[in-house]
């Protein structure tokens, strides 16, 4: 998982489904803090034609062919549905966003990425990685009182 979230860290661009227009939406707080990283995010809700003044895409398969980040802000179910439309599309590797309770984790989410040859991030919430103050001290929480993984928490 450490290579996988490397490559999260290292991406010129990221989607992120689960953005809304909504103020507070956690989607769209990854997308602005990923986004202050200089990296280019696109959100993805078939229900906007822009989130924050960005282009929001209808659905993972209409993004650029130039992104294979994902990161999913949903539900688990929806969570799902979003991989398989994925499995046709360069994207390489899904960070199943975790926040309070399970996010978008499922052991079936996990599985069906493993089968569809997409790397899986889980357990751990992207903004433990890219945002900051609150969300840096999670990190030092889990890394000294909890789990991280193994090569961030030498960092």
């Amino acid at each position: 998982m450490n290579k996988t979230i490397d490559a999260f860290l290292s991406a010129k661009e990221i989607a992120i489904a689960g953005t809304t227009a909504k103020k507070g939406n956690w989607g769209t707080v990854l997308m602005k803090e990923i986004s202050k990283k200089g990296i280019k995010a696109y959100p993805i809700n078939p229900k906007y034609e822009e989130i924050e003044g960005v282009k929001c895409y209808p659905s993972v398969k209409d993004l650029p062919e130039s992104v294979d980040s994902l990161i999913l802000a949903v539900n688990p179910k929806l969570a799902g549905e979003i991989i398989d439309e994925a499995a046709d599309t360069p994207i390489k590797r899904v960070w199943l966003n975790q926040g309070v309770g399970d996010g978008a984790w499922s052991e079936e989410n996990v599985v069906k990425l493993s089968e569809k040859n997409m790397e899986a991030v889980y357990g751990f919430c992207p903004m433990m990685f890219f945002g900051k103050g609150i969300h840096k001290l999670h990190y030092w929480m889990r890394k000294n009182l909890g789990k991280t993984p193994a090569e961030f928490s030498k960092k």
